[in-house]
């Protein structure tokens, strides 16, 4: 992924900076805990998926922004 961001200068020049970032979780239980996450709140609601996300240790703002923003949500996450 790409990110790219304008920054202005004091001045006033315009510098983008481009930043290539992975689309990929660094721990492997994180990344299965917030798919368990997404899975239970198509399947179950998202009650159960924040209790299950919330169990596995994931933080309550990273559980509500991915269960609450499909388009938030990485591109390796369970659709």
């Amino acid at each position: 992924m790409n990110l790219k961001n304008n920054q202005v200068s004091e001045d006033g020049k315009v510098h983008t900076v481009i930043a290539q970032a992975l689309d990929e979780r660094m721990d492997d239980g994180v990344e299965i805990a917030v798919n368990r996450g997404i899975a239970a709140a198509v399947l179950d609601g998202v009650p159960k998926a924040l209790e299950i996300m919330q169990e596995a240790g994931i933080p309550k703002n990273i559980s509500l922004r991915v269960l609450n923003s499909k388009t938030r949500r990485r591109s390796s996450d369970w659709k």
